[in-house]
């Protein structure tokens, strides 16, 4: 088939830079010399031209910018109204409002970086243990971290952690939570006697008064908090939620340590 004959399919392929370099070579050469290919080849660019400015989308007219800009406007006040209702007054609220506006993702910490404790706790988290309200988990609560759970109307249960969290005494809490709407579980584990560095692996988040450290184990995202005073540790675990939501919620004060 002559180059006249396939000029329909060539002259597209041309145009699309689709050729490979042997045959565009060939083609131009022949161009040169055929006046019914040359018109045909520039037929198939005007064409081309026109249906490229058909779909470039018409500019915006200015009112309707300023309509789309006011509205995104209102839907962000009225977002920070809704988290206001959940966050803590004065400093502490927009601390917290600041550490989550920044923190946008959690990366998987390297096993050597997360300690022995903070590895043991992060299993407990994901335990199945039987939780109940008894004595025994308050009493034992209430000597160690200085403060009685039986008040909350939101506690689901507690549970003493059968062999501790690497030879730390600690127990479990678990929280029914509601946060716009949306009901989740959050489960706090208590460890007592605890140093500083012992569960701050991860990344380091300041909400008001607490250093708190997020980091992601076996695919899930876990927050820490060591109250040096008491030298008490503390994991956050709520699944359900965002990393973002769960930083905001382990320093909120919702949750132990009050």
């Amino acid at each position: 088939m002559s180059l006249c004959e396939s000029i329909d399919t060539l002259a597209m392929a041309y145009l699309d830079d689709e050729l490979a370099g042997e045959e565009r070579h060939e083609l131009e050469a022949h161009l040169t010399e055929c006046a019914a290919c040359r018109a045909h080849l520039d037929g198939e660019r005007g064409d081309q031209e026109l249906l490229r400015r058909a779909l470039v989308a018409p500019a915006a007219p200015d009112l309707l910018r300023a309509k789309v800009a006011r509205a995104l406007d209102g839907e962000d006040r009225a977002a920070r109204r809704r988290w206001s209702q959940y966050l803590l007054p004065g400093s502490a609220m927009l601390a917290a409002a600041a550490a989550i506006a920044v923190f946008v993702g959690v990366k998987p910490a390297d096993d050597h970086e997360v300690s022995p404790v903070a590895r043991a706790a992060v299993k407990q988290q994901l335990r199945q243990l039987p939780m109940q309200r008894d004595s025994q988990t308050t009493n034992f609560l209430h000597a160690n971290f200085d403060f009685d759970p039986q008040p909350a109307d939101n506690l689901i249960g507690t549970a003493l952690l059968p062999g501790g969290v690497y030879g730390h005494d600690g127990a479990r809490l678990d929280y029914q939570m509601d946060l716009e709407g949306r009901r989740f579980v959050a489960k706090v584990i208590a460890v007592r006697d605890v140093g500083d560095d012992e569960m701050q692996a991860g990344d380091e988040v300041k909400i008001g008064d607490r250093t708190l450290h997020v980091l992601q184990q076996d695919g899930q995202t876990f927050v820490t908090y060591v109250d040096s005073r008491r030298h008490n540790g503390f994991i956050y675990f709520a699944p359900e939620i965002s990393p973002n939501e769960l930083v905001w919620l382990a320093g909120s004060g919702l949750l132990p340590p009050r």
